[in-house]
């Protein structure tokens, strides 16, 4: 029976790892704001739209520490889904001079994409 403090205990640590990595549910990122997200990530936006990080579909680049013929590049797959259930496929590729999207009222700028596993983006919303 000394196992049951154990499993509770271990049952806890796993609820909060997951809470910790919910990805943005419950946040809302207001205009002027950046947020993080890993790929499967998703956070709400001002008008009870979504953002959802979807998947890094291209990753070229030279990691940090690699002496490297070119830099490189990463493509990024995000969907905005509408409070009406329409979906905006949105693409970013981080060999652009200034990678941003318009979507609807929103513009999202890709600020930066980490090099951690999986890797970490940060995007910024404007207002339109």
């Amino acid at each position: 029976m000394k196992l049951a403090p154990f499993a509770v205990s271990l049952a806890c640590a796993l609820a909060l790892s997951a809470c910790a990595h919910a990805g943005g549910a419950g946040r809302t990122l207001a205009a002027g704001q950046s947020t993080q997200l890993r790929p499967g990530d998703s956070v709400a936006l001002p008008d009870r739209s979504r953002l959802r990080f979807v998947e890094i579909v291209n990753d070229s680049r030279c990691r940090p520490g690699l002496q490297c013929i070119r830099a490189g590049e990463a493509v990024l797959a995000f969907e905005l889904s509408g409070g009406d259930g329409a979906k905006t496929a949105l693409s970013f590729d981080t060999s652009a001079a200034q990678p941003r999207q318009r979507a609807g009222a929103w513009t999202l700028e890709l600020q930066s994409l980490d090099f951690a596993e999986p890797p970490q983006a940060t995007v910024k919303l404007e207002a339109e």
